[in-house]
C-alpha cells in the first residue's frame, strides 16, 4: 500500500480510492450534521479517548495537523506567527481572541511562556474543552461499536479489533509503523512520559526540544500532582530533569498556594 504522507506527516486531503468508507470530525458543527444525517444508514464506529493523558495528545495533533495543513508544522507556526498560522489552517480559531481577553496581548508573535500557561489553562479545564466534552457523547452511544486511542496507538491491539470488524487477517505493520515514525504529536508524547517518569524516579535526562504544548502538559501534570507548588515559568524550560526535581524540592513554603481553579473545581482535583 502506498503510504502518501504529507511532510508533516497526515494524510489530509487524501483521495479515497475505495469509496467505501466515511468519516467526520465530530467536534466540528458541520460534521456533525452531516454525520446525523447518514449515521442510520451505515454501520458506524465511534474513535474515542479515556485520559487527560490522551486529550494532551489529541490537543497537539488538532493543533499541530487540523484544519487545511499540509507540509507545515501546525505548533511550529503558531509558536512564531499566529497570523501565518490562522492563514494556513484555514479553519476558525480563537487564539487571538484568547490572548486579548486572557492577557491583554495584541499581535502575531506571542511569548512562549503565555503560550505555555494557555495550553496548561486548556489542561486545567479540559472538562469544558469541545474535544472533551464531545468524546464523552460519543461514549455515551450504546449503539456504535468503540475504537479507543490506545488502540489506535498500539498495532497489535488494532489489528485484533480491524480483523474482528472485517472477518479477515489484516497485515498493516509497515503502514502503522510508518504512521507513528512520522507523527510529531506522538513522538512529543512519549519525550513527555519519558519526562515525567525520571522526575518521579528521581533521575536526570536531558529535556529535548519539546514544544510549548508539551511544556503546559508536563507543568499541569506535576501542579496537579504538587496543587501547591505553581508552574508560571518564564520563557525558558528545563533543561533537564534535575532542574525540574529541584525546583519541586526547593520550592519556597512561603510561595505554596493552590491553583485557584484547582479551589474552584475541587470536586475534581479534590484540594
Amino acid at each position: 500500500m502506498e503510504h502518501n504522507l504529507n511532510d508533516n506527516g497526515n494524510w489530509h486531503n487524501m483521495s479515497n480510492t475505495q469509496g467505501n468508507n466515511l468519516y467526520f470530525d465530530m467536534a466540528n458543527e458541520h460534521n456533525r450534521k452531516n454525520y446525523s444525517n447518514l449515521a442510520e444508514r451505515h454501520k458506524n464506529f465511534h474513535i474515542v479517548f479515556d485520559t487527560v493523558e490522551e486529550f494532551y495528545y489529541l490537543v497537539q495533533c488538532f493543533t499541530d495537523r487540523g484544519g487545511y495543513l499540509k507540509e507545515d508544522s501546525g505548533i511550529g507556526l503558531l509558536e512564531k506567527d499566529i497570523g501565518q498560522y490562522e492563514k494556513k489552517y484555514k479553519v476558525p480559531v480563537t487564539y487571538k481572541k484568547n490572548f486579548k481577553e486572557l492577557y491583554d496581548f495584541e499581535g502575531d508573535n506571542p511569548p512562549r511562556s503565555l503560550l505555555r500557561n494557555f495550553f496548561m489553562l486548556n489542561f486545567i479545564t479540559h472538562f469544558d474543552h469541545n474535544i472533551w466534552k464531545v468524546n464523552n457523547e460519543l461514549k455515551d452511544s450504546n449503539s456504535c461499536e468503540m475504537i479507543h486511542l490506545r488502540t489506535i496507538l498500539d498495532y497489535n491491539l488494532l489489528k485484533t479489533q480491524l480483523d474482528n470488524i472485517f472477518q479477515k487477517s489484516l497485515d498493516f505493520q509497515e503502514l502503522h509503523a510508518s504512521l507513528l515514525a512520522n507523527n510529531y504529536p506522538y513522538s512529543q508524547r512519549l519525550h513527555v512520559l519519558e519526562v515525567i517518569k525520571a522526575v518521579e524516579n528521581n533521575k536526570d535526562i536531558e529535556i529535548k526540544e519539546l514544544n510549548s504544548i508539551s511544556e503546559a502538559y508536563i507543568c499541569f501534570y506535576f501542579e496537579k500532582k504538587h496543587y501547591d507548588i505553581n508552574f508560571n515559568l518564564s520563557e525558558s524550560f528545563y533543561k533537564n530533569t534535575r532542574e525540574l526535581i529541584d525546583y519541586i524540592r526547593y520550592f519556597p513554603n512561603y510561595m505554596k498556594k493552590p491553583n485557584n481553579l484547582f479551589r474552584q473545581h475541587w470536586k475534581i482535583y479534590n484540594v
